[in-house]
């Protein structure tokens, strides 16, 4: 690894095979994404230093160049039931036993993932989210949820299931994280995410919405993830694919072009680009 003279910016090996030769794949905001040539992951490289990776986590904005960029975002009212739909039937065992669970979800945002899985989760069950970002969890909290400040590596109690919605680019070491996740995790317990399929694309040109470097680090494909999640001693309970090159993205996109963004319009389901749902359980 090596860091240049302002300390801001640093070159890293891929972060998942550790071989260093790669080739640029897109660029974005003044950063690059680059494609490894042994595994295929795609990677932001030169990426920010780790120093300022965790300041633009904690306060949701990115100062690595002289353009501050605010990633804040808001609250998506939708989201807690489009989820507690895909939950509900991912889970449909768990619901079924009426059994009390615990639950964490990891870079939890407003919170609606947790709002999500308290809708279906039986009296008593301990449902938390984790999340670094203040204003994020101030607003979770508000609304009556119950959230924890901070990182992975600083949660002590044990849950039976830990969760991960769209967190998986902003990771800079997956293989780290999965460490911990085994660490809080009861026995059998069960890791559930969701992420794209970026890495099994062929160019840029498929990815039916902006990469938002350097918000997002690290790109995977299915074989990444099945891989890194195997290796860290997870087996797979079920994996689900969904499209994102919708109809209502297009216009999404359409929208954002009028406004100066820099996304590639590409006709409505035309796109190899998927969405995973992936269930995973922790070996005995």
């Amino acid at each position: 690894m090596n860091i240049n003279m302002n300390n801001k910016i640093e070159t890293i090996s891929c972060p998942y095979c550790r071989k260093h030769e790669s080739i640029s794949w897109a660029k974005e905001n003044g950063f690059t994404a680059v494609k490894c040539l042994n595994c295929g992951l795609i990677y932001v490289n030169p990426r920010p230093c780790l120093s300022l990776i965790d300041e633009a986590v904690k306060k949701g904005i990115h100062c690595e160049t002289n353009n501050k960029r605010v990633v804040i975002t808001h609250r998506v009212a939708s989201k807690v039931n489009f989820y507690k739909k895909i939950i509900r039937n991912m889970f449909d065992d768990v619901w079924c036993s009426e059994k009390k669970i615990s639950w964490l979800d990891v870079g939890a945002g407003f919170g609606e993932i947790v709002e999500a899985v308290s809708m279906l989760a039986p009296d008593g069950s301990k449902i938390e989210g984790l999340e670094p970002m203040e204003p994020k969890r101030i607003c979770a909290e508000k609304r009556g949820l119950i959230m924890k400040n901070g990182y992975l590596n600083n949660v002590e109690e044990k849950f039976n299931f830990l969760s991960l919605i769209n967190v998986f680019s902003h990771i800079p070491d997956f293989d780290i994280f999965l460490k911990d996740v085994k660490r809080i995790l009861l026995p059998n317990g069960e890791f559930f995410m969701e992420t794209g399929n970026i890495a099994d694309l062929d160019n840029k040109n498929e990815v039916p919405m902006e990469l938002d470097l350097p918000d997002h680090l690290v790109f995977a494909g299915e074989k990444h993830i099945i891989n890194y999640l195997n290796r860290n001693g997870f087996s797979i309970v079920n994996i689900k694919k969904r499209r994102k090159d919708d109809l209502i993205n297009f216009v999404k996109n359409i929208i954002k072009k009028t406004m100066g963004r820099k996304v590639f319009l590409k006709a409505p389901y035309t796109s190899k680009y998927r969405t995973m749902l992936i269930r995973a359980r922790l070996n005995s």
